[in-house]
């Protein structure tokens, strides 16, 4: 019989390990093998012995009602309480954003507020806002009440945070002096949070701009993108969704980052410098269309990340692009836009055409197509890869 090599052993430790790294998680997730305890002789068996010692963390809505308790709630009352408790929210840091079940009322769910936050535990929540209308207007604000925060001098998170950021700073850099001082105003708010996803941190205020959980795959997609040397404009950078992965992972020469709302580019500004890219991301404040003209011509890549439409600006994007001999565009458009699953390809060339004619839209080609989220029923949020080679 053949001798197993020392390779061939080092392979089948590595598979057992994974095997039992995966069967540990299962257990720590479903606290039990099914019913294969009672099935090799009850609870007395070894899985039945485990079954006993392996516990589940206790459930957010379990944590809720035990906190609505020791707040007061009547034993008679926890069917209601149950019954208030989010099943829409968004952790963003130290803030939790929560929708209210439909036929609950601010009124009933303000008084267990702090019972939500507590249910997070041993992860601190020290604010609870109640989004009322979503995201709203053209520079896609969010609308939200506090429903619950503690006192001031509690909230440690954004002085923590800015204390990190300022840390970061060395030169060169795009971020001025004028920039930090900026900077120290928003640890004043109990509202600006950092909210850390796939390595980045995205700093914000959460009542002042909005943060979309949505979006995280097509964010996680462009931490992949090797953009080695390239020159690239975003023309909605915000707080730098998209910005941030890219200059951090993508080997970039500069982005150029275009901000309308210019709290948000405070805010891009701020990210760029506690993720050590503030020497490759420079903010230009303003309506893309008006600023940084002098980037037409010059980019290898171009991102537009915007919905629900920004077909309007696909002239504009195009004329960042660098130039073939005969003036065709060449390089890359990252393109958002909302379609159904089956036409969303051919929305995105009819879009191209009606807005660049024919002879560029010759020029394209579709490289990859992602499908982000729906967005309403039947409509979804997609991103072409848009690629424009010379002829």
């Amino acid at each position: 019989m053949r001798s197993i090599s020392t390779r061939e052993k080092i392979l089948i430790v590595i598979i057992g390990a994974i095997i039992a790294w995966l069967l540990r998680r299962y257990v720590l997730r479903v606290g039990h093998f099914s019913n294969f305890g009672r099935k090799c002789g009850g609870e007395n068996t070894s899985v039945g012995k485990r079954r006993e010692k392996v516990r589940l963390v206790p459930r957010k809505v379990d944590v809720f009602v035990q906190k609505a308790q020791e707040q007061g709630a009547a034993a008679t009352e926890m069917a209601d309480v149950v019954r208030l408790f989010p099943r829409r929210f968004e952790l963003l840091g130290h803030v939790v954003v929560v929708k209210l079940n439909p036929g609950v009322t601010q009124e009933e769910f303000v008084c267990y507020a702090k019972a939500f936050a507590e249910s997070f535990s041993p992860r601190v929540v020290d604010v609870v806002l109640l989004d009322t209308e979503g995201i709203t207007g053209e520079l896609r604000l969010p609308k939200l009440v506090t429903l619950w925060k503690k006192e001031a001098t509690l909230i440690t998170m954004p002085r923590e945070s800015l204390k990190y950021a300022l840390k970061q700073f060395k030169e060169p850099s795009y971020i001025l002096s004028e920039d930090l001082k900026q900077f120290e105003a928003y640890a004043d708010s109990p509202t600006f949070t950092t909210h850390v996803e796939n390595g980045i941190r995205y700093s914000f205020d959460v009542c002042k701009v909005m943060f979309c959980s949505g979006n995280g795959t097509e964010r996680m997609h462009f931490a992949t993108i090797e953009a080695r040397d390239e020159v690239v404009v975003d023309m909605f950078a915000g707080i730098g969704y998209f910005t941030l992965p890219l200059a951090v992972f993508g080997f970039v020469k500069v982005i150029h980052a275009l901000e309308k709302n210019a709290t948000s580019a405070g805010f891009l500004k701020y990210n760029a410098l506690q993720n050590r890219v503030g020497h490759l991301i420079r903010t230009h404040c303003g309506d893309n269309r008006e600023v940084a003209s002098e980037l037409c011509g010059q980019c290898d890549r171009v991102l537009m990340g915007y919905i629900p439409s920004c077909t309007a600006f696909l002239p504009r994007a195009v004329s960042f692009l660098k130039q073939s001999s005969h003036g065709d565009p060449v390089g890359t458009i990252h393109y958002h836009f909302l379609s159904d699953k089956k036409t969303a390809e051919e929305t995105a060339k009819q879009h191209i055409r009606s807005e660049l004619g024919e002879h560029v839209t010759s020029l394209m080609h579709i490289v990859a197509l992602r499908t982000v989220k729906s967005y309403a029923p039947k409509i979804f949020h997609h991103v072409a890869d848009i690629r424009f080679e010379a002829s």
